[in-house]
């Protein structure tokens, strides 16, 4: 057990020791993604006036996208994250340590990746913050309330991630892969099948959809049923549970 604490401790005290050493590195990240979503946001605003949509249906339309859009940074920053860990412990040569270690790989990748989570949506939120503060939508944002269905639905992101960071292993450079999976991500929190079991499959969508339920609606977690918890909690453990199979599957490989 102590193993396991002195993991969850030193890959905390990795994740703030990367911020603070790379920090260019950290403020040019969050620049690129700001300057990716105002590319969108001017775009989808003109695209809206010029075909003389209302400024109430176009009020609505962008927060919803910067929701969506703030949603969509978790979850590339999270399964991301796994896959060029792997990517960059493979080209220091420090993989097969870890891998000697003691602990399983898959769950060193884990821990690593939820130390890393924790600054990820630190970093999503003071985004969405000065992206509000640019575009002048301002949100109610219930912290509290968007937590507990992030958190919940992120493992099936780190379930994606997972099976990425098998293929990482095995085929060593899947970049190409990674670029493609950002864009399924995107199509992922707009489509909406008619089909409920469909619907719950998607990963991540359910818990996706409650969070835009919190911000555009106003509820709280308290509003959710056992019954949403569960398709939320359902959702995140199929797809945990199969990156951790075929992750597993791969170091073996």
């Amino acid at each position: 057990m102590k193993k396991y604490y002195y993991l969850v401790k030193v890959s905390l005290e990795r994740t703030i020791k990367e911020l603070i050493r790379y920090k260019f590195n950290t403020i040019s990240n969050i620049l690129i993604l700001f300057v990716l979503f105002m590319a969108m946001f001017l775009g989808l605003e003109s695209f809206g006036i010029g075909f003389g949509i209302s400024p109430i249906d176009m009020g609505n339309t962008m927060e919803g996208f910067i929701i969506g859009y703030f949603l969509w940074t978790i979850m590339m920053m999270i399964y991301s994250g796994i896959s060029y860990g792997i990517i960059n412990d493979a080209s220091r040569g420090t993989l097969e340590q870890l891998n000697m270690s003691g602990i399983n790989l898959s769950t060193i990748v884990t821990v690593r990746s939820l130390a890393d989570l924790l600054i990820d949506i630190i970093v999503s939120i003071v985004l969405l913050f000065i992206i509000m503060f640019t575009t002048n939508y301002y949100l109610e944002i219930k912290i509290l309330s968007i937590l507990p269905p992030i958190l919940i639905g992120v493992f099936s992101i780190l379930g994606i991630g997972l099976i990425c960071g098998g293929l990482a292993l095995i085929f060593k450079r899947i970049q190409s892969l990674l670029n493609i999976i950002q864009y399924f991500l995107i199509a992922l929190l707009m489509f909406s099948p008619k089909n409920e079991f469909i619907y719950n499959l998607l990963p991540f969508r359910p818990s996706a959809d409650n969070v835009m339920l919190i911000i555009m609606k106003g509820y709280s977690f308290n509003d959710f049923t056992i019954h949403d918890y569960g398709i939320m909690a359902g959702n995140s453990l199929l797809y945990f549970i199969i990156g951790i199979i075929i992750f597993n599957k791969s170091v073996i490989y």
